[in-house]
């Protein structure tokens, strides 16, 4: 059988597992004691007599594989024969023993000789790992515990450290925290392991404690046998009685001034409470020290002040067992990272004062005191609250400090990660409205939040938040999502009514005019409910047949209450398509009829742009005169400058497009087309008379009938190669009568020019053939030199 012991170091495991290993009545017999700590001490000695340093594994793990160590049935360790076991207990050994049993395959060299030993025996080892690692499946496990100041004050009066007792007890917190946190066999109470806290309990009070629990399993396992007690009980009785009287007498030696015992109620006045701790005479305390009033057999931890006053009382405290205790419990919730409660009772610099217990107060950074900043600190105080505690010495002094925020955090994301594990999508839940966005508002759940979306608040438009919550408000929400892995929760009230669009095929349909209210303007149109739930959009094409609508605002306003057509609705995407012109008739159904081309009309001109002007021809219906209507011989680059805003013109209408919603206007159809007229007198090369209309740089304008003008380049001005153009250019003024044929005509491209040169050259072709006529019928009355001295008289600038 294997009686398994682990723990860390200065809680008395070494001593216990060698009394129960000389105990005659342990199940199956006798016992071998194995210490595996001392293993591991043989190995960092060799280790350190070699030169090798506990961080070199390497060179460690190869000392431990050719290393010779045995284990002796006394509990002797030899180390390549030689009895190291008086050597295994030094500061420069407990200061590396730690690091080298931390590593894996040395630990896994140890575990196996300890395994070999107790192959075929009944052993009790201890050690770190003994219940967790190395026997698993022993019978009897055991974890033994202690403070830290406890196992510091043990180390301390062995006397085998140089070391002060802070040097012994920062040691020990450095141990304990390599020992916790090894890769394989770190430190750990293993489930089932019976957990005993020897802090104020002496050898002898662990040893019982142990024994009893070993012969009692044992004995539930059949290895003692129950009979034999039967049959010598009476034989035995008395030598029981003697041995309790001599283990009575033995406890009475064993206690000590300020040792904390076990008493038991005997007796209640109403001012004194009379304690048994088993010595000859009673304690009596200050009923004034119970926060409520035992009951006699109650069971009372108390400190012996003194075992024996000048009148033969024994003196108890159970005040000072508080305290004590309550420093027990505290140390061992900073070792175990387990939280305390504790009250916050008043500000101080930095923080708060926290009420512990016990007279014990600790200090509070402020912030370190609640998850989010902390705008008023006053609201803190009285506080009841559950703390971990940060630290409990500074500079070998007592300097508590606490932190409240860890255990929100934590207390939080338990909380969050139970409502992920048990909450189903669908289920009902209570919460506080903590907060608003523009999005929503965040719901209290108990520490953590969830998130009420703005859609999720109502099957209707919900423009604010607040309108429908408010904060501090406590509500009944549904969950309708969830995701563990972003945390995330999604929180309903809509969910808790039908979704109206279940039944929309049913009350509407296509080309139905209904009623609704405008809930929301955006600059593409209007949002209109038509009841609870069922919103849908009229876009700004949709408003008017007639007007051009730039901004909703200029029909709609929020809250308007309007009737409008359904155009068309998608129920699974929850889109209605709705329309505000339908509900009257359109004004553009007929129009062609009403305004054929063709049509006179004398109307106002309401809005003139650089390409031409509006005008109205009835409410809501305008027509456009394009600039280039305006007149037939003018070209017109300013429209403003033929016309103004408000003047009544008169127009024709010359095109009607009913689809794209336009009226084409033009002034200039009022007349004949003098394009038209003058091409069918004109042609090319005919001669034509007219006047200088303007001049230019690079010719003159000629006005010719019609009002017609047309371009002579002033290369087109003379003939001779001798004459200088720009000269000639000078020779000419605005209104001079001028004579010129036409050079080039395109009268629907209304352009048109003409030459002087080409004019006088026709000219003298003209009398020369004339000239030639008359000579042949002998009617000439000129010469030749008569009409070339004509043609140089007739030259420009003569």
């Amino acid at each position: 059988m294997v009686i398994a012991i682990d723990g860390p170091a200065g809680t008395g495991k070494s001593t216990i597992a060698k009394m129960l290993a000389e105990a005659a009545d342990l199940p199956g017999g006798k016992y071998v004691y194995v210490n595996s700590g001392n293993l591991y001490r043989a190995i960092t000695l060799g280790c350190l007599r070699a030169g090798i340093g506990a961080g070199d594994e390497e060179a460690a793990l190869a000392y431990a594989r050719g290393a010779d160590i045995a284990y002796r049935e006394d509990g002797a360790v030899s180390l390549n024969g030689e009895d190291v076991s008086p050597l295994l207990h030094t500061d420069e050994i407990d200061g590396s023993v730690a690091r080298l049993s931390s590593i894996v395959p040395i630990r896994h060299i140890v575990n196996s000789l300890v395994r070999r030993v107790a192959r075929g025996v009944n052993v009790v080892v201890e050690g770190r790992d003994m219940t967790s690692v190395v026997f698993p499946d022993a019978e009897f496990r055991f974890y033994l515990d202690a403070s830290v100041d406890a196992r510091a004050g043990r180390r301390h009066a062995q006397g085998v450290s140089e070391r002060s007792l802070p040097e012994i007890r920062s040691a020990i917190v450095e141990r304990d925290e390599i020992d916790r946190n090894k890769d394989e066999g770190s430190l750990r109470i293993e489930p089932g392991a019976v957990y005993v806290d020897t802090s104020d309990l002496t050898i002898t009070q662990v040893y019982e404690t142990l024994i009893r629990q070993v012969q009692k399993k044992g004995k539930s396992m059949g290895n003692i046998d129950d009979s034999e007690d039967i049959k010598t009980a009476d034989s035995t009785e008395s030598a029981i009685q003697t041995q309790l009287q001599e283990e009575y007498l033995k406890t009475m030696e064993q206690l000590e001034e300020g040792q904390l015992v076990n008493g038991t109620v005997i007796q209640v006045t109403p001012d004194q409470v009379f304690i048994d701790v088993g010595y000859k005479s009673e304690g009596k305390i200050p009923i004034a020290e119970f926060e409520t009033a035992p009951v006699v057999g109650d069971e009372v931890q108390v400190i012996l002040v003194t075992k024996e006053n000048k009148y033969g009382e024994v003196i108890v405290s159970k005040q000072k067992a508080d305290v004590k205790i309550f420093w027990k419990k505290l140390r061992q919730a900073f070792q175990d990272h387990s939280p305390v409660e504790g009250t916050i009772t008043r500000q101080v610099k930095g923080g708060y004062d926290v009420f512990l217990g016990g007279d014990v107060h600790a200090f509070l950074p402020i912030s370190q005191s609640d998850v989010q900043k902390v705008e008023k600190a006053e609201k803190f105080l009285g506080l009841k609250s559950m703390f971990y505690v940060e630290r409990l010495y500074s500079e070998n002094k007592i300097n508590i400090v606490v932190n409240r925020r860890r255990w929100l955090d934590e207390e939080t994301e338990r909380k969050r990660q139970e409502f992920f594990d048990t909450t189903e999508i669908g289920a009902e839940v209570t919460g506080v409205v903590k907060s608003f966005t523009s999005f929503g508002a965040f719901v209290d759940l108990g520490g953590f939040d969830g998130l009420l979306h703005i859609n999720d608040m109502s099957w209707g438009h919900v423009t604010r938040p607040r309108d429908f919550v408010k904060k501090g408000q406590e509500i009944k929400l549904k969950l309708i999502r969830i995701d563990p892995d972003e945390k995330r929760i999604n929180l309903s009230l809509k969910h808790f009514s039908e979704d109206p669009w279940v039944h929309f095929n049913e009350k509407y349909h296509v080309n139905d005019i209904v009623k609704g209210r405008v809930t929301k303007l955006t600059d593409f149109g209007a949002f209109i409910e038509l009841e609870e739930g069922i919103e849908g959009l009229a876009h700004i094409s949709e408003f008017s047949w007639i007007k051009k609508i730039q901004k909703p605002g200029e029909l709609l306003s929020l809250g308007d209450e309007v009737e409008c057509m359904i155009l068309g609705y998608d129920i699974q995407a929850e889109r209605v398509s709705l329309g505000l012109k339908q509900v009257a008739a359109n004004p553009w159904t007929g129009i062609a009829e009403k305004y054929p081309v063709g049509t006179r009309l004398t109307r106002k001109v309401v809005k003139i742009t650089n390409a031409g002007a509006f005008i109205e021809l009835e409410e809501g219906i305008d027509g456009f005169l394009h600039g280039d209507d305006i007149s037939w011989t003018k070209k017109v680059k300013r429209p403003g400058s033929e016309l103004e805003a408000g003047q009544d013109v008169e127009v024709m209408v010359i095109a009607v497009e009913p689809e794209n919603r336009n009226i084409k206007l033009g002034i200039k159809q009022l007349e004949e087309d003098p394009w038209k007229s003058f091409a069918e007198t004109y042609r090319p090369g005919s001669p034509v008379e007219g006047e200088v209309a303007s001049i230019t740089d690079f010719g003159i304008f000629m006005k010719v009938p019609g009002g017609i003008e047309g371009l002579i380049h002033k290369t087109n001005l003379v003939e001779g190669r001798d004459t200088n153009p720009d000269e000639a250019l000078k020779k000419f003024q605005v209104g001079d009568k001028i004579n010129a044929v036409v050079l080039e005509l395109q009268s629907d491209k209304q352009k048109v020019s003409f030459s002087i040169k080409d004019y006088e050259k026709k000219v003298h072709r003209d009398e020369i053939s004339r000239y030639m006529a008359e000579e042949e019928t002998g009617e000439s009355t000129f010469t030749l030199g008569d009409v070339l001295k004509s043609k140089q008289d007739n030259s420009p600038g003569e």
